[in-house]
């Protein structure tokens, strides 16, 4: 194995920070998943990832592997000192003492961690599909997943899991001890819902709790008021239109949008009226506007009509 080996198998340049690290294992990870990818190879390489990401998410770890190409202090991962290159140079010529000591201290010194001490399990991601109604309201759902156990084999796992009221698009829901077994005794890793939002079949938009929409009322509505029905994901709303309103006003409805995470109060429904206007008109009517036209003078024919 050579020192640039793993960086290749997660895409990244080997002067990557700790963090692009970090995005990159979360991004293949998800993608080559056998929970969520089926493809013949994305099995082998999910391990790849996971063996890769275990040696360079690890400071210590990745400082050894780039020095050496392995994380055992031996060069290219040989065994024997002869590795070194300071033991087999004859009588009196034993190498540079200094260095060796250096690697010594690497070792068994100061940043040198026991591979058998207990670490903790990988995380794994999951992707919970939610309608938008789904995503305001929450619900109660069973998840069904694989992950590694402490004795090496895969087992497939059922959790019960809360989705919570006011979700949002590309949020995520920790569940601690869920994730892969650990290493040497140490505990499981942790399991990441992430949520994906379809689009609402209502046509409302949302931006945190305040749900929008858009309505067409007709002329006469604008031009002299009245009472209209507005859907909102809590049902029909009664909403009193004054007369004179213009097209694309905005009306709030308090309290008709998605629920705030933490408090629970809901946020407002903002619903936007449009003037729909006729694109045909049979006699009668064609005579009920000129006669209206007719009736207006001044600003007021200017105003609707120039």
């Amino acid at each position: 194995m050579n020192n640039t080996e793993l960086y290749e198998r997660l895409g990244i340049d080997k002067n990557a920070s700790q963090d692009e690290i970090k995005k990159a294992y979360r991004k293949l990870s998800k993608k080559y998943h056998p929970d969520l990818n089926h493809e013949a190879g994305a099995e082998e390489k999910y391990k790849e990832v996971q063996e890769a990401y275990e040696t360079l998410g690890d400071e210590q770890k990745r400082a050894m592997y780039d020095q050496y190409g392995a994380t055992d202090g031996q060069p290219g991962g040989q065994g024997g000192f002869g590795g070194f290159g300071g033991f087999g140079g004859g009588n009196a010529q034993y190498g540079d003492f200094s260095d060796l000591g250096d690697i010594f201290s690497q070792m068994f010194g100061g940043g040198f961690q026991d591979p058998n001490r207990p670490r903790k399990g990988q995380d794994l991601q999951y992707r919970m599909n939610l309608t938008f109604e789904e995503a305001v309201f929450g619900k109660d759902a069973t998840i069904s997943y694989t992950r590694a156990t402490n004795d090496g084999k895969q087992e497939s796992k059922e959790l019960k899991v809360t989705v919570p009221a006011g979700v949002e698009n590309g949020q995520q829901m920790r569940l601690s001890g869920q994730g892969e077994a650990g290493f040497n005794g140490g505990p499981y890793g942790d399991l990441f819902v992430v949520f994906r939002v379809s689009p609402s079949k209502d046509d409302f938009e949302r931006e945190g709790t305040t749900i929008y929409s858009r309505m067409p009322i007709d002329f006469t509505t604008a031009t002299l008021g009245g009472e209209i029905s507005v859907k909102t994901v809590h049902g029909d709303v009664k909403l009193k239109v004054p007369s004179g309103t213009a097209t694309e006003t905005n009306f709030r409805l308090r309290g008709k949008g998605a629920p705030h995470m933490r408090s629970g109060n809901n946020g407002d429904h903002i619903v936007t009226l449009y003037v729909d206007v006729p694109k045909k008109l049979n006699k009668e009517q064609k005579k009920a506007l000129e006669a209206f036209n007719e009736a207006m003078t001044g600003e007021h024919k200017k105003g609707f009509f120039g």
